[in-house]
């Protein structure tokens, strides 16, 4: 069967790329590796929509959330959880920036940045500064359901569930796909929207990989006092940790820069222990779900509980309700600066081979330009 577009993923990315192109009137198909949409790293994250915060080292980071936050406001408002009082802190040590510098950096960024007391929230002596910001949660969910709807009443758009990729051939004017169940597409514009397993699909084509390393990261949920249920925390800049609404689950999502990343591999493509482990997903030319295998790792509740409570004051209590797992590839370059570049690269055209690496939600619509350039 051939296509205008084939899509491989059905993360964010991955959808609202189909539902572009689907509107446009072009003929799409999704592959997507898991029984369902969403459930990789567009659900498992902290489910922050940056306003730029998170980037005090990298200016142009914190640019582009900040002009995104906006319009993905706008357009999926409704998956969002927004009341409630987002801190951001400065840890008095440890920390590449401190208060003032914080301070400053908000300010040339245009975003807000109101003083509060660090004693409303921290132990003593512990935080600098802290400051009231903008930033809301998304609930992925939420979103998935949208997204779904909106492309079931597209009936040019077309996505297969538990398809993975097994091969993929450039023929002179096209793409000819195969997926692990033997089914055969083809399509002159193909796109990687795969994000962990971007350099596992570019390998089957031999393009340069991307350079990035690969993290096998802990979210844990958790149940919070009625102090810090309308709060999100997040001490920074350096090893520290986040505790935020994760959604609108009513739950808190709990990371530590430490703790989150239980193990980190720096190959082409992502090489752990745990999977050559007797029953393993992942295999020769597929990245398993990491949160649905059975040799995931034991959680660092311990460590990261410990630390959070180093930081806040007793009465913003929380307890552990469960733990998710997902691989997180970072680019290389992005240990200088903790810069998080979104990078769309066409490494073909005629026919064209697009991937994508982001690890925002709302730079989601950098990927209009490439869908719409030699089609209009």
């Amino acid at each position: 069967m051939t296509f205008d577009r084939i899509i491989i993923g059905a993360g964010l990315y991955g959808l609202y790329c189909a539902e572009f192109c689907g509107k446009r009137g072009e003929r799409v198909l999704v592959l997507e590796a898991d029984d369902t949409a969403f459930k990789r790293a567009t659900w498992i994250n902290q489910a922050r929509v940056h306003m730029g915060y998170h980037y005090p080292r990298s200016y142009s980071t914190a640019i582009k959330s900040a002009g995104y936050f906006r319009r993905f406001d706008e357009d999926y408002g409704f998956c969002e959880h927004k009341a409630f009082d987002q801190i951001y802190a400065t840890s008095a040590a440890y920390s590449w920036t401190n208060a003032t510098e914080f301070e400053r950096f908000c300010k040339a960024a245009e975003i807000r940045c109101d003083n509060v007391s660090p004693e409303k929230y921290f132990n003593p002596g512990l935080c600098d500064g802290a400051f009231l910001t903008e930033e809301y949660t998304y609930d992925a969910q939420v979103l998935k359901k949208h997204f779904l709807e909106q492309i079931a009443l597209l009936s040019n758009v077309t996505i297969r569930y538990a398809s993975p990729v097994e091969d993929i051939y450039q023929r002179a004017d096209h793409f000819e796909i195969r997926t692990a169940q033997g089914e055969t597409y083809e399509t002159d514009f193909l796109i990687n929207a795969t994000y962990a397993g971007v350099n596992t699909i570019l390998q089957k084509l031999e393009y340069e990989p991307f350079r990035i390393k690969y993290e096998l990261c802990e979210i844990i949920l958790c149940t919070v006092s009625d102090q810090l249920k309308d709060i999100g925390i997040t001490v920074m800049d350096g090893p520290f940790f986040s505790i935020m609404p994760f959604g609108q689950t009513g739950l808190h999502s709990l990371t530590s820069v430490t703790f989150t990343p239980h193990s980190t591999s720096y190959d082409t493509v992502p090489k752990f222990a745990c999977q050559k482990k007797e029953g393993a997903l992942c295999k020769d030319g597929y990245l398993g779900n990491c949160n649905d295998c059975p040799h995931k790792p034991h959680t660092a509740w311990d460590y990261m509980s410990q630390l959070a409570r180093k930081y806040l004051k007793e009465e913003y209590g929380f307890a552990y309700q469960g733990s998710l797992f997902s691989m997180k590839p970072i680019l290389k370059a992005s240990e200088i600066d903790d810069s998080r570049p979104t990078v769309i690269k066409t490494f073909s055209t005629k026919p064209t081979f697009v991937s994508v690496l982001s690890g925002k939600i709302n730079t989601v619509y950098d990927m209009e330009e490439v869908l719409t350039n030699g089609r209009d």
